[in-house]
Order: structure tokens, then C-alpha cells, then sequence
């Protein structure tokens, strides 16, 4: 019996590292793809035989996203699982980001998975099967201040899943998203110590990056369009994103409690806030 092929974006980072072991457990081929060699060399450290492929690419410039899109429509037709992981993050108000910074958010975040799903798309629909699995984010479904560009993006993202998942049923082809909270990465390592970091994401419990790796692969088993991580974090931020008006009138009290859970984050890892 053939092995099943899996290509992971982001595929340095510590979420892309857990979900590799899990698949590969599971049978799968194993292709990675990011800007690092190192840290993609890391992770496929870590994996058992065969090793997994490693591919550098740039998920902020068209040219790299277009040459990942390539590489899966006309080298591996026969893709099963693409997973969009690659995200990035660079928190404060939207009117203090430079602009290249919001092009970045929408390259990686949106643009990135939206090319290479459409690329997934076309082979795994010509053969009745496949699985498209997105990191999306409880950013996608609420939005935090400080966040303007990330949320855009993950929400866009959001859209996009739901779309893409009701075209691609008829065929066979899943379409799956996680949505985790806030998850200990880099990427939350620089919202805990920015100023313009949102507190909201320190007021529940942090996630491993292996219990996001858990998460996809229940959605994996499941199948379902949404899979939250934690569900109980999913209940407050679906209300509030159905109501997002009243977000702003809670935000005062929660946001104390987030505070004194962001400076308990930085004080357990050791992290230095910016001046």
C-alpha cells in the first residue's frame, strides 16, 4: 500500500514540528516548507524514516508563494494533505504599522494558504479525494485591539475555509480549520512583551504547540469545518464575534484579568518586556 503525502507550511515552527511526528505515525510522506533551513533541518531531526522534504520559500513575496503553488500542482498532483500553517503576527495599532507590515500580514496569513489550497484543490478534486487543513486562529472568529492586521487576515481566512469547503464537499475533498488560542511560540512570545500587545490573549490558559497538533489531528478524524482549541475559549469568542459591539464594553475588566496572566506568561518564560 502506498504512503500518503502531506506538504506543511511553516514547517520550522514548533506547531509544524508536532503535527510532522503525528502524521508520520499516521503514514504519512512528509514534505516541509519555510524561510529557515535550519529549523526546518530541526524538526525532520526528529522524525523517523523516511525524511520528510524540505523546501525554502518566502510566504511574504508573490514569487515564493507562487513557486510553492507550482510545485504542488505540477509536482505532486497526488497530494493528500496540505496543512496552511505558516502564520505571522506583528501586534500595535494599525495606524503605527509601517505598510509593509499589513502587506506581510496578507501575503502569509491569507494570500499564502488561498494560492496554495486552489493549487491543492485542482488534483485532489480531479481524484475524488484529498484533505486541506488550516491553522487558522480564535483571531478569526474575534478580534482583539492591537490586532487589526492579524485579525483581518485570519478572518479572511476564516471566510475563505467555509467557501472553499462547500465547493470541494461534492468531490470528496475535506476542508478543515483549527482555531487555537493563544498557543507558546514565538509568535505569542512577541505579543506578551510588545506594548501594543493584546492582554486578551493571556486570559485563559496557554496551549502547547502539541496540543494544537492534537487539535488538527481530531479534525483530521473528524472531518469538521471548525475545530476550537480549547472549545470552552470558542464559546466567548463566537459570542463576542457575533456581537463584536460589545467587546469593547467588557474590554476594560477582562483585560485586567489578561494583564495579570500576559506578566505571569513572561516572568515563567523568562522573557523581557520591551521598554
Amino acid at each position: 500500500m502506498s504512503r500518503r503525502l502531506a506538504f506543511i507550511t511553516g514547517g520550522g515552527g514548533a506547531i509544524a514540528g508536532e503535527i510532522a511526528l503525528r502524521l508520520q505515525a499516521r503514514g504519512y510522506d512528509l514534505i516541509l516548507a519555510d524561510l529557515g533551513a535550519e529549523r526546518m533541518a530541526a524538526n525532520a531531526q526528529r522524525l523517523e524514516r523516511p525524511p520528510a522534504r524540505l523546501l525554502e520559500a518566502d510566504l511574504s513575496a508573490t514569487a515564493g508563494i507562487e513557486r510553492l503553488a507550482r510545485t504542488i500542482a505540477e509536482d505532486h498532483p497526488d497530494l493528500d494533505l496540505l496543512v496552511n500553517n505558516a502564520g505571522y503576527v506583528e501586534p500595535g495599532d494599525v495606524a503605527e504599522l509601517d505598510p509593509e507590515v499589513l502587506d506581510r500580514h496578507v501575503m502569509i496569513n491569507l494570500l499564502a494558504p488561498m494560492r496554495l489550497a486552489q493549487a491543492a484543490a485542482t488534483g485532489m478534486r480531479r481524484r475524488g479525494r484529498g484533505d486541506i487543513l488550516s491553522i487558522v486562529s480564535m483571531g478569526g472568529i474575534i478580534a482583539l485591539r492591537g490586532s487589526a492586521a492579524y485579525a483581518a487576515t485570519k478572518f479572511g481566512l476564516r471566510g475563505f475555509q467555509t467557501s472553499i469547503q462547500a465547493e470541494l464537499h461534492p468531490s470528496g475533498v475535506r476542508v478543515m480549520g483549527v482555531f487555537p488560542s493563544g498557543v507558546d511560540t514565538p509568535m505569542l512570545h512577541k505579543e506578551a512583551v510588545h506594548p501594543g500587545g493584546s492582554p486578551l490573549n493571556f486570559v485563559g490558559r496557554v496551549l502547547t504547540p502539541a496540543e494544537v497538533a492534537n487539535a488538527c489531528m481530531k479534525a483530521l478524524d473528524t472531518g469538521k469545518l471548525e475545530t476550537y482549541a480549547p472549545y470552552d475559549d470558542s464559546v466567548l469568542a463566537r459570542f463576542f464575534g457575533a456581537f463584536p459591539g460589545l467587546l469593547r464594553r467588557v474590554e476594560p475588566f477582562v483585560a485586567r484579568i489578561g494583564e495579570r496572566g500576559r506578566e505571569r506568561f513572561i516572568r515563567e518564560r523568562g522573557l523581557r518586556p520591551h521598554a
